[in-house]
């Protein structure tokens, strides 16, 4: 392997830009201001514990499924009697983290908030590096002063072995089961916040990558994220989509590709007009295939999936087939505490337009399981349907409504699913995540108080696999280009000339 330094081979110019930058970074630093946050008691921190334990075993809506209890109940009682020094509220994410990480539940998570974070509001340093991850080796996806070479496979940051960091990420990264693909996509977002918690970042941090066969060191200055300057880099994620829905044809008309990124937020009626009108397209022009693309889609509201699904269904079909929800006094007040509406308005918005499951949220005792069978659904009449070939694109990262979306799909005639084992299991998916926070620590996360089954058989936590596995490419960085899909586009054109 060849070594050699990149800084070796950049212009002088471009050299003393970089040093200038950290000088600038350093002044910028010295006039950002700092807050102390007090530690917690080993009283409040084996308060928040106690909390964390209640509200799971009180509140999500099948535990047993998604772990095993009695070695939760093991470490949450090893964690608490280890409380018994002042600490901070980093410190106690960090311990609280690995308990948590035992709930294989994607709808589960666990966060530390600026406020609560003293790392951050000390000023300390944070790398502006985000990550790809697959088959365990960390890629350089992207930095904010594009000073890294993107699609390098890292080997150590700062001496830090990748392998160790990667360990590192997969306790933030919760699945359904274990699916290493979906666990994987999650630390990619994760890396940026969890890197600088368990990690030294310096002024300038030292990357070593392998790149194109050559053994290369990158440079990249840490900062502090209060800064407005990068803010939104850490805030907003490294490639946002600013068009959630695509649609289009390729140039001979053959394939139409309909790309949903996600089933949440927007407009409804938006959302409602992109599918009539893509429809009505796709029926007028009359493509030999379809491709649906979900890839790295989380999921939203399952009407939205429902709706969909009713463009692409012949004959009457089960989307959910019941919901089951448990009834908690700690889940309402959690509920109640991140609105700004009073109480009483919060139950009656819920009980009166919240789907039936929600509603008995509120009017059952406490710990009822409550279960609410769905009807099924009529499609659209037929001259709105398509029903030729269709070929569905999914990854580790999608879950929740994609998941009901794929499984109803899996009922459908002449459709092939490709792409990667999805976030999302054959049985049903779990709902409503639920924000809840510790309440001396300032700690956030989700819980799921709703589980959609999609058929009678018990609930498991097998992923919806592909037809054909696709992985993904780290060289798909440095090209710009999408192989899964020229894969799938290859394959449907195969198709074509075989007939």
């Amino acid at each position: 392997m060849k070594e050699c330094c990149i800084f070796l081979s950049l212009p002088f110019m471009k050299f003393l830009k970089v040093f200038l930058l950290i000088f600038v970074l350093n002044q910028l630093r010295c006039n950002a201001q700092t807050t102390d946050i007090p530690l917690l008691s080993p009283a409040q921190a084996q308060s928040d514990v106690s909390f964390f334990e209640k509200l799971f075993f009180s509140t999500h809506v099948d535990l047993a499924l998604v772990t095993d209890t009695s070695l939760l109940r093991f470490r949450i009682d090893t964690l608490r009697s280890g409380l018994d020094d002042s600490i901070s509220a980093t410190e106690l994410y960090r311990r609280l983290t690995p308990v948590f990480s035992s709930v294989r539940d994607i709808h589960c998570s666990l966060s530390l908030p600026a406020e609560s974070n003293d790392y951050l509001q000390a000023g300390n340093l944070y790398l502006p590096l985000y990550v790809f991850c697959s088959n365990r080796e960390l890629f350089i996806k992207g930095d904010f002063f594009d000073s890294c070479m993107v699609g390098g496979r890292i080997i150590s940051i700062n001496d830090v072995q990748s392998d160790s960091i990667f360990d590192i990420l997969m306790l933030h990264s919760a699945s359904e089961g274990e699916n290493i693909h979906s666990r994987e996509k999650i630390a990619e977002y994760h890396f940026p916040s969890v890197y600088p918690l368990y990690f030294n970042v310096d002024s300038v941090n030292t990357i070593l990558i392998e790149y194109n066969g050559d053994t290369l060191n990158n440079f990249l200055p840490g900062v502090d994220p209060k800064l407005s300057l990068y803010s939104d880099y850490f805030e907003n994620g490294f490639d946002e989509q600013k068009h959630p829905y695509q649609f289009g044809f390729t140039d001979d008309k053959t394939i139409a590709y309909i790309r949903i990124e996600s089933f949440m937020g927007g407009n409804p009626g938006e959302y409602r007009y992109f599918l009539k009108n893509a429809f009505l397209h796709i029926n007028r022009l009359e493509p030999v295939a379809l491709i649906l693309d979900l890839r790295h889609n989380g999921g939203g509201f399952a009407d939205y999936g429902k709706f969909l699904t009713r463009f692409l269904m012949k004959e009457r079909y089960t989307y959910v087939h019941n919901l089951v929800s448990r009834s908690s006094k700690i889940a309402q007040r959690e509920i109640i505490r991140q609105t700004p509406f009073q109480p009483e308005i919060v139950r009656l918005l819920q009980y009166t337009f919240g789907n039936k499951a929600m509603r008995g949220l509120w009017n059952k005792k406490e710990g009822l399981i409550d279960t609410t069978y769905e009807k099924q659904v009529k499609p659209f009449r037929s001259g709105k349907v398509y029903s030729g070939f269709l070929v569905v694109m999914f990854d580790g990262m999608s879950a929740s409504t994609t998941g009901l979306v794929c499984n109803t799909l899996r009922k459908r005639p002449n459709t092939l699913f490709t792409g990667l084992p999805a976030g999302c299991t054959v049985s049903g998916t779990f709902g409503q995540p639920t924000e809840f926070e510790l309440p001396n620590s300032g700690i956030i996360g989700y819980i799921s108080i709703l589980r959609f089954n999609q058929d009678t058989n018990p609930s498991v936590l097998t992923p919806i696999m592909p037809d054909v596995e696709l992985p993904e490419s780290a060289s798909d960085l440095i090209f710009e280009t999408d192989s899964q899909l020229n894969s799938v586009l290859k394959l449907i054109r195969e198709k074509i000339r075989e007939k």
